[in-house]
């Protein structure tokens, strides 16, 4: 499977990228929304929105933003909706002081949308820069353990690495992120944000991004194993037909 991670910044523009996707490349199973603060669309409603269209939405979920009980209904509403499957993430503190936080375990609150929402498939996020391998792993292991179905990678730009993270967790469905990174902020981003360490002979061309995109689209095909491609900033008029073209 293969899931394209769109930002829901004008949703009109966003349902006839959502028809131009699917009608261009069959390949391309559903659209994941990420649930950017700054941005006025939050993931569950824009889910929602293309779910009416008759387009596969996997929603983000900002667990620290809802109480327990408000998650367990917003799960149930999704799932009445049409949505068939969400991406549980613990979400990063908020930029305005004054919004709720509420903390909790992320094993925990898997295990309580499983129960309450047996139906609904839940992933969960993998992030390999954040810690070390071994601690990240057995992370993601309590996390398959609570009831997640998979995981979704950070953005990888090694094949080698994929195919690690592949041989991990089994029986586990893996969908391996992949991201051009084209400009010399993009890859500072990456580097000071997100701790991503480049291989060394890492280009920031077109070309370079299309062919390690098509190498981890490769390893993943090889292991019957997915992927979600996140353009970010990259026009997908251009990145999506070049990647996958014969």
């Amino acid at each position: 499977m293969i899931y394209v991670e769109l930002v829901p910044k004008d949703i009109p523009q966003l349902v006839d990228d959502c028809h131009w996707i699917r009608a261009q490349f069959p390949n391309v199973v559903g659209i994941n929304i990420p649930d950017i603060l700054r941005v006025p669309n939050r993931s569950t409603t824009t889910s929602t929105t293309l779910s009416g269209h008759g387009i596969n939405a996997l929603p983000h979920i900002r667990v620290c933003d809802f109480s327990k009980d408000a998650l367990i209904a917003t799960c149930q509403q999704l799932h009445h909706d049409g949505i068939h499957q969400v991406l549980l993430i613990s979400g990063d503190p908020p930029p305005n002081p004054l919004q709720p936080v509420f903390q909790h375990n992320i094993t925990d609150i898997i295990r309580l949308v499983c129960t309450h929402c047996p139906t609904l498939k839940v992933y969960a996020g993998y992030d390999p820069y954040r810690q070390s391998f071994k601690t990240e792993i057995e992370y993601a292991k309590q996390k398959l353990d609570a009831g997640a179905s998979g995981l979704f990678t950070q953005p990888i730009f090694n094949p080698h690495m994929a195919h690690m993270l592949i041989e991990q967790c089994q029986p586990c469905e893996w969908f391996i992120g992949i991201s051009p990174v084209l400009t010399e902020k993009s890859h500072a981003y990456w580097v000071t944000r997100n701790n991503v360490v480049f291989p060394p002979n890492v280009e920031l061309s077109l070309e370079y991004n299309i062919n390690l995109a098509k190498e981890l689209l490769s390893v993943c095909n090889a292991h019957h194993q997915h992927n979600y491609i996140m353009p970010i900033t990259t026009p997908i008029e251009t990145y999506l037909p070049a990647l996958f073209k014969a």
